[in-house]
């Protein structure tokens, strides 16, 4: 059967994480993984740094002592933490009609625990911010950032406010990452029956051919509201047409995987989920 892994931590964005994996559920008659990592055993252990020489032998070992006891009880109610927060999750996927729901508790690199799950799931969920990023920071969280350049499959980024999605938008620019998403949205249930809009952003006029990514979607039975806008500023046309058409969920292909790129212009996939107040649906 269909699974979704949806990543659940404290942050304000888990019971819309659970809404809209539940969401998604329905519409693909899906099974439900909820994960929670916790911080490796390491981030608990005492420092280990020679301060005799300031506090003395003595102090020093009393010290540590008392340390290694407040680190071992921040694990333990770290522990029980994310028990609840798997709990609460599953009772807000309950209330929402999803019973399929499996719980995974555990403790590590959160990248190297979703690669492990995703093998057996479709979509991967995320909320756009963690539990201790800096809000109003204009930067994408390490955890979003590191997770979206290693998973392999589909990744749903949920935003701040849950809302209804009826329409998205396809960020088409012909690449082999946004040509799967145009094949995957024809071919699975999750979008079918919503408003399908396809933007073309070229530099110069007829960069981009849409023609056969546009006839597959009218083939799925996609309604398809067709436009091609011509600017050197891709992110700002895609955030503008999302704000004039209320556009409920972005489509967009994921990070280029030009190193220097990204280190000189910075990534329009980071800006576009730092502006867009929506949910963005990543494909590699």
């Amino acid at each position: 059967m269909t699974k979704l892994l949806a990543c659940v931590d404290g942050s304000g964005y888990a019971d819309n994480i659970c809404g809209t994996v539940a969401w998604a559920a329905r519409r693909m008659g899906a099974e439900v993984d909820l994960l929670h990592v916790l911080r490796g055993h390491s981030d608990y252990e005492a420092p280990a740094s020679d301060h005799t020489g300031a506090i003395g032998v003595g102090a020093r070992h009393g010290l540590l002592e008392e340390l290694t006891k407040v680190d071992e009880e921040r694990g333990r109610l770290d522990q029980k933490t994310g028990k609840l927060i798997l709990e609460h999750g599953a009772s807000v996927l309950k209330e929402a009609g999803i019973d399929a729901v499996d719980l995974h508790h555990r403790r590590g690199g959160l990248v190297e625990t979703i690669l492990e799950l995703e093998v057996s799931a479709e979509i991967v969920f995320v909320g756009k911010r963690g539990e201790h990023a800096n809000v109003g920071s204009p930067f994408l969280g390490s955890n979003l950032e590191k997770v979206a350049r290693a998973v392999h499959k589909p990744l749903f980024v949920v935003a701040s406010k849950l809302r209804p999605i009826k329409k998205f938008l396809i960020a088409y620019d012909g690449k082999n990452s946004i040509q799967n998403a145009v094949a995957y949205i024809a071919e699975n249930p999750l979008l079918k029956n919503l408003g399908c809009h396809l933007l073309v952003v070229e530099r110069n006029a007829g960069d981009v051919d849409v023609k056969a990514s546009k006839e597959k979607l009218r083939n799925a039975g996609f309604d398809v509201t067709v436009e091609t806008r011509k600017s050197n500023h891709v992110d700002q046309e895609i955030s503008a047409y999302v704000e004039d058409n209320q556009i409920d969920l972005l489509v967009i292909g994921a990070y280029s995987h030009s190193r220097i790129r990204r280190l000189l212009l910075g990534s329009t996939t980071a800006s576009l989920i730092t502006s867009c107040k929506i949910p963005v649906f990543l494909f590699r």
